[in-house]
């Protein structure tokens, strides 16, 4: 990749410290599925870190820092108030707009703001509503209406402006809407419950797809989760997706209820067995769509009997399914599952047991009530321990809506934005496998994509991303003062906390030019930015 060189010197160092300022001590993800093209989850090994110690070497970055993280994890007193302002938007939101923080503050604090995102239909977003249909019609549309509207290309291609539409929809709610919780849960259930938007071959999804994501993840994410579990197994994406619209009696198909089980509700090896998801699948037979994309039940499809899942009977029809379904929703190994992931999501890659338990006896009491849920997490001590500041690392998704948000960058055409995320290695809407992408570090730390990152920063900040324009004003307001202050003052507004060693260093030289453009593009494409 072709970088400017006045910042191409010691780039692959960077990008190298990134990585280790980026693992937890002793971080691990065992059990969980890799993200596609993304290096294996776990311990970084000994080989790896000699790797990374080589680059730093062969591009004069080595420095102390190769040793031990560049941004070590500060432990010990409470985060001051503007400190869990800052945690609050980087966790809660994806990342806050210039003078968030100063605003959240000045309006009540964090706890004030988190209790208003935690009813998004109460917050004022007629701006963005308003405009979403414009850019996006189908979002107003039915199934039936975007098959009207938006034809399937030669060689069963997707309709051309769903697959690219979508993933603009995506990105552009994520970096403009004031429901900024409910966008960062929306991501969160859009992996869980995956599905994906194909280049070819699976031409219904073209119309699917969309509606999935406003009638299944956006409708449901503030819900009850056994309505999201019966809303996803219902809806003709899902159906198609994992081969349940196929499963009849005597050629029944196992994808599904083996995903439903290990991915959805219980969690791998969480107490079931190969013959319950056996009997599961068998119980869903005859769950299908009919000619207008519509769920139907088919009892000439279904296998007959009652059938045996973790150890209830389940009667014969779509009641069995319906049953064995909520009773999935309602399991204690479900209410675990769901809390560890949440947790892991919203508060540390390696969460605390005791909050889990904690959470997950609030999942069972609520019968699943996610609001409740999200509450008992973030009105805990551990979510604003200090423990936990910046104890996260961004993916590509949050790191670019990020540094949409931070420089308060318009975005006329999210296009080549959502091609850049997808070369980082997480494609909106198509994933090869139906576990979704992962939030937890070690499943994003490649020196190869944080690359990507500080070309992405360098790029959006003089204007050469398709689409996107950070507004002149924004770099105007760093245009006073010394180009030291101004310094200082930019990774005030972006960073909110100290920066590393290599990224002070940096700074420095790019301050000593009074390059104001370059400075930016340093913080945006620092460790530190990528810390949430």
């Amino acid at each position: 990749m072709a970088l400017n060189s006045r910042i191409g010197n010691g780039l692959i160092g960077i990008c190298a410290l990134a990585v280790l300022a980026a693992a937890p001590a002793g971080a691990s993800a065992q059990g969980q599925p890799v993200a596609p093209g993304q290096p294996k989850p776990g311990k970084i090994s000994e080989a790896d870190l000699q790797k990374l110690k080589m680059l730093e070497l062969k591009s004069g970055a080595r420095t102390k820092a190769a040793e031990a993280p560049e941004v070590q994890t500060l432990k010990g007193a409470p985060l001051t108030e503007r400190e869990k302002v800052i945690h609050v938007l980087n966790r809660l939101s994806f990342g806050p707009r210039p003078g968030e923080v100063d605003k959240v503050l000045a309006e009540g604090g964090w706890e004030k703001w988190v209790d208003a995102q935690l009813e998004p239909e109460k917050v004022q977003d007629a701006a963005l509503e308003d405009e979403l249909p414009q850019r996006f019609p189908w979002v107003k549309m039915s199934i039936g209406e975007m098959r009207q509207k938006y034809k399937i290309g030669e060689n069963q291609y997707n309709a051309p402006e769903l697959r690219r539409g979508l993933p603009n929809e995506v990105l552009y709610r994520a970096a403009v809407s004031n429901r900024q919780f409910q966008e960062v849960m929306c991501d969160f259930w859009r992996n869980h419950f995956f599905v994906n938007l194909p280049v070819r071959d699976a031409p219904s999804r073209s119309w699917t797809t969309p509606d999935y994501e406003q009638n299944v993840i956006r409708k449901h994410a503030f819900g009850k989760f056994k309505n999201m579990l019966y809303a996803s197994a219902t809806h003709p994406a899902m159906l198609e997706y994992l081969d349940n619209y196929m499963s009849k009696a005597n050629a029944w198909n196992e994808n599904y209820a083996r995903e439903v089980m290990e991915l959805h509700t219980l969690g791998a090896d969480r107490g079931y067995t190969e013959t319950d998801v056996l009997e599961l699948s068998k119980t869903l037979t005859g769950w299908t769509y009919d000619r207008d994309l519509k769920f139907v039940f088919r009892p000439d499809w279904h296998q007959p009997g009652t059938k045996k899942v973790l150890g209830r009977m389940m009667p014969a029809g779509k009641e069995g399914g319906e049953q064995a379904l909520y009773m999935l929703a309602n399991h204690p190994n479900c209410a675990a599952f769901i809390s560890e992931k949440l947790c892991r999501y919203l508060v540390n890659d390696n969460p605390p047991p005791a909050l889990v338990r904690k959470v997950a006896g609030v999942f069972r009491e609520s019968g699943g009530d996610l609001p409740k849920v999200y509450r008992a997490i973030l009105t805990s001590p551990e979510f604003v321990a200090r423990e936990n500041y910046r104890a996260k690392f961004r993916t590509p998704f949050e790191f670019t809506v990020a540094a949409l948000r931070a420089t308060n960058a318009r975005v006329a055409d999210g296009t080549q934005t959502c091609a850049v995320i997808a070369k980082m290695g997480e494609p909106i809407y198509d994933c090869e496998d139906p576990t979704g992408f992962y939030d937890q570090a070690e499943a994003w730390m490649d020196a190869g994509v944080l690359t990507t990152r500080w070309d992405y920063a360098f790029k959006m900040v003089r204007g050469s991303i398709g689409g996107v324009q950070v507004p002149p004003e924004f770099l105007s307001k760093y245009s006073a003062g010394s180009p030291e202050e101004s310094r200082d003052k930019m990774v005030h507004d972006l960073i909110g906390s100290d920066i590393g060693d290599r990224t002070a260093q940096m700074l420095s030289k790019a301050a000593g030019k009074g390059d104001r453009a370059e400075m930016l593009s340093v913080i945006l494409g620092s460790p530190d930015f990528q810390q949430q």
